[in-house]
């Protein structure tokens, strides 16, 4: 989500966690932290991210219109040290165009069991679209009449799709007391609310592979952020379950999340930053271990 200021952050280094983490424990520090350096009108603005079954790949998408699909370079270890550009795209609106800046503001995204591609959108007019690729012409997706209530930069933040294929999207700004998770099912239904805790803001969010229901939130106060993922179960959508939560300006503005296993089974959160396409902010992408559920 564009922010409209410049931010002064302070960036602590990240370390590894020990391999005997408590049960229970909520992790402050991110298994491993890798500054990805770009430039050009096609890099930065992250706000949503698609990791691949492999964890080898992902495909990135800009709130400024545009995706990127990109290789993940990992050590032995499993740990990320470089990202490969492969391509980049504008994206497109219903009728083929390239989208206009102003409607442009793409925030999260997923990909269905199908290979459809989902990606929602903030701003004046709340919406979803589907690619069946993602340089071609966007399906727009029915329009919950609750979303004209939301605040043009709080709205449909956060996508994903279940394994049986079902699109939810959360919006970051409160409706009614909550976060309205809301599932395309005969139309937008609210599946359930999901509570507002200490100051943190939903901004996205992924079903891993066990089913559950993963939560990026962040804070912000004065010029720096933290990040909080919960875990989710469905059915239980009031009652998250904290696994991860940083200090302020331990890290930059996380706002996509991926969540994977790797060859050995173990469950991991992906997140990326937003850096505004602003100097003095970073592009990171950072890895969690996380518990079982």
């Amino acid at each position: 989500m564009p922010l409209t200021r410049r931010l002064f952050l302070t960036l602590a280094a990240a370390s590894a966690l020990p391999l005997g983490r408590p049960a229970g424990a909520i992790v402050a520090r991110a298994d491993s932290l890798y500054h990805w350096i770009g430039g050009g009108p096609f890099f930065g603005g992250f706000s949503g991210l698609h990791l691949s079954d492999d964890r080898s790949r992902a495909l990135v998408i800009s709130d400024r219109g545009f995706a990127l699909q990109v290789r993940l370079l990992r050590d032995a270890q499993g740990r990320l040290q470089g990202v490969e550009k492969l391509g980049h795209w504008i994206l497109r609106d219903a009728e083929g165009q390239e989208m206009a800046a102003h409607r442009a503001d793409a925030e999260g995204v997923d990909i269905g069991p199908d290979g459809t591609i989902y990606i929602s959108f903030e701003g004046a007019q709340s919406r979803v679209h589907a690619y069946r690729r993602i340089d071609g012409r966007a399906r727009l997706l029915p329009v919950a009449l609750d979303w004209r209530r939301l605040p043009n930069n709080a709205s449909l933040e956060s996508l994903a799709v279940d394994a049986a294929g079902v699109v939810h999207v959360l919006p970051e700004g409160v409706l009614d007391g909550g976060h309205p998770l809301y599932r395309l099912r005969d139309g937008w239904q609210v599946a359930g609310i999901i509570p507002s805790r200490g100051g943190f803001r939903p901004v996205g969010m992924d079903f891993g592979p066990d089913g559950n229901l993963y939560l990026l939130e962040r804070k912000f106060r004065l010029a720096f952020f933290a990040s909080r993922i919960s875990r989710l179960r469905p059915g239980a959508w009031d009652r998250p379950e904290t696994l991860v939560e940083t200090s302020l300006g331990q890290l930059d503005n996380h706002e996509g999340i991926s969540v994977t296993r790797d060859r050995a089974g173990q469950l991991w959160a992906t997140t990326i930053s937003d850096d505004n396409q602003i100097r003095l902010q970073r592009t990171e992408i950072a890895e969690f271990r996380l518990p079982e559920g």
